[in-house]
């Protein structure tokens, strides 16, 4: 007995120092450059963003038509407000109004990059709960307000303004650039990004790495790491809605049976919300690991050095937090839920839509494997709905140059962030691009909290004027630094 005594104190204390030791060990991947700073003139970028805004430019659905109008408007906008990048780039438009620029480099052997994002939004919902009209681009000397100030033509404004101030200066690229802006990423972006990247395949076009938006800079949104970081999304999450439905036999309400198509369907609905997938670290979480782990207090940096012992407890503390949660886990989502007409009748049918959002590692069969388990009924129909799949993308190199010098341009504008490699949880127009590249990676240069990501698709959406003038100096920079 005092043998086994002794070979388990001996064990926990060799435990100890295993522990101690990978802490240790458990050295800082920041990459220390010096701050660069550029004088731009915000107020332009301001002025011409909240123009920007003020332009309905809606997707509402795949199959509703738009507001040509609009459309047509902020093209018009854009052609005015940024003459260098229209006179002195190759232009092409595509479907009407999704755009692509060349600027040729001097270099031909070196292959291009691609800056891109996209100005369509989603619909501002009820206008009257907003603090801001949604489309009034209002500037009240600290935020721009109105939809698609964060999501997504701050991104495209920037990139514009940081090209048409490297034009004025005379800078000629050593690299080709392409700027790629689509007009449909709110509903797939099949007619936009999708078509443009089908026409660089056709033309053999081979890209160093690809620049979408997708993560940015957090504020106090990483657990147990106080610092800003910088998240770049290396891999993003596949997208999967289904359709769930019920066929029962209907009647009057005032004699109801058991069950109906709306209880049975509940039931299944409330099941696949309470029992979802299992969390687990794939990929991109494992290198985000590796990289804020290091910044993090000793006490917390302990776990995160031995996610070998700790796993369980590092996937309960992501859990915990919507933006965690996501980031380990195949999330559920129930999003529409429709039955019957009328007040005094039972429905014969009941129909809901479940969105997934799908961890690498993971597959749709996964998930629809999983749905058969939990929801365990017959009587519930699925069927994935035609349109709305997208298996999770691969994983992108963070050892290669487009990584290396995004990472670069990030410290030089945003000295004091941590910079790390992500998963992304949404999806983004860079999906299409995936046959064009390997290298693709989800990043736009704006500042967010908790609070701003309720902003993104819901009300009062904003943008720091401050930040908006910083994301025109990373777009600058990260130009220069590829040439």
């Amino acid at each position: 007995m005092k043998k086994l005594v002794y070979y388990f104190i001996c064990l926990i204390g060799v435990l100890i120092i295993i522990i101690v030791v990978k802490t240790l060990i458990f050295k800082s991947l920041q990459v220390y450059t010096e701050p660069v700073i550029l004088p731009f003139a915000g107020d332009k970028a301001i002025k011409h963003l909240s123009k920007a805004i003020s332009f309905p430019t809606v997707s509402y659905s795949a199959d509703s038509p738009i507001d040509t109008a609009a459309f047509k408007g902020y093209l018009d906008f854009i052609n005015e407000t940024y003459p260098l990048v229209n006179s002195r780039l190759d232009k092409e438009i595509f479907n009407d109004f999704s755009l692509l620029y060349r600027w040729r480099g001097a270099n031909v052997s070196l292959k291009p990059m691609i800056l891109m994002a996209h100005f369509d939004v989603v619909p501002p919902g009820d206008s009257t709960l907003w603090e801001k009209e949604p489309f009034s681009g209002e500037y009240d000397g600290n935020f721009i307000w109105g939809r698609g100030a964060l999501d997504d033509k701050a991104s495209m404004i920037s990139i514009l303004e940081a090209v048409e101030k490297l034009l004025s200066e005379g800078f000629e690229p050593v690299r080709t650039i392409y700027l790629s802006f689509g007009h449909d990423e709110e509903i797939g972006g099949s007619r936009g990004a999708g078509a443009i990247s089908s026409e660089m395949v056709n033309r053999g076009v081979q890209p160093e790495f690809i620049l979408d938006e997708g993560m940015a800079i957090t504020i106090r949104m990483i657990p147990m790491i106080s610092k800003p970081v910088a998240l770049i999304g290396i891999s993003e999450k596949g997208y999967m809605s289904v359709k769930l439905s019920v066929n029962m036999q209907g009647g009057h309400s005032s004699t109801p049976e058991k069950e109906s198509a709306i209880t049975v369907l509940s039931r299944a609905v409330v099941n696949l919300s309470e029992k979802q997938m299992k969390p687990m670290i794939s990929g991109p979480v494992d290198d985000f690991i590796k990289y804020v782990g290091p910044e993090m207090p000793f006490y917390a940096k302990i776990i995160f050095a031995n996610k070998w012992i700790f796993k369980t407890l590092l996937l309960r503390i992501y859990s915990r937090s919507i933006s965690g949660n996501a980031l380990v886990r195949t999330t559920t989502a129930p999003t529409i839920f429709q039955a019957g007409v009328k007040d005094n009748m039972i429905p014969v049918k009941a129909e809901a839509v479940i969105n997934f959002r799908i961890l690498p590692g993971e597959t749709s069969a996964d998930v629809m494997n999983h749905i058969t388990k939990i929801v365990d009924d017959e009587r519930v129909k699925t069927e994935i709905m035609e349109g709305f799949l997208d298996e999770p993308a691969p994983v992108s190199p963070s050892d290669v140059f487009g990584y290396i010098t995004i990472l670069k341009t990030i410290r030089q504008i945003y000295s004091d962030v941590v910079v790390a490699p992500t998963l992304m949880l949404a999806s983004s127009d860079s999906r299409h691009f995936l046959k064009v590249s390997e290298n693709v990676y989800r990043f736009a240069p704006i500042v967010i909290t908790n609070n701003d990501i309720e902003r993104i698709h819901g009300l009062n959406e904003r943008i720091n004027a401050h930040d908006l003038n910083k994301a025109t100096c990373f777009y600058f920079q990260l130009i220069k630094n590829s040439n």
